[in-house]
């Protein structure tokens, strides 16, 4: 799998984050009981992953937070990445291809 740091992680259309006194899970919407309890460490790449523009600005969130070895956490978090993607759990967003078709569509609009 391709991953560019420039490039944006969102949630597929059936998960979703929860949180209870167990701790924070990713929920199946559409198959009960496909529920993953994350660990702390997963609990934080992912809120990272998902509250940011790219995946450059969570990997730099990161490092802020944790005191890890950069060359460790860009390793970790692209398997961390491509592990979610192939479970189904997120899908990744390039982010120069909606940008182009945003500026077409805005040509369109204003020609």
């Amino acid at each position: 799998m391709n991953i560019s740091f420039t490039q944006k992680v969102s949630f597929t259309n059936d998960f979703f984050l929860a949180e209870d006194e167990g701790g924070i899970f990713v929920v199946n919407a559409q198959q009960e009981g496909e529920d993953f309890l994350l660990d702390d460490v997963a609990a934080k790449m992912l809120f990272a992953l998902i509250g940011a523009e790219s995946i450059q600005e969570a990997y730099e969130d990161i490092l802020e937070l944790e005191e890890v070895d950069p060359e460790l956490l860009k390793n970790d978090l692209l398997e961390y990445i491509e592990d979610l993607t192939n479970d189904g759990i997120v899908k990744i967003i390039d982010q120069e291809k909606s940008f182009s078709h945003a500026q077409e569509d805005e040509i369109y609009i204003n020609s």
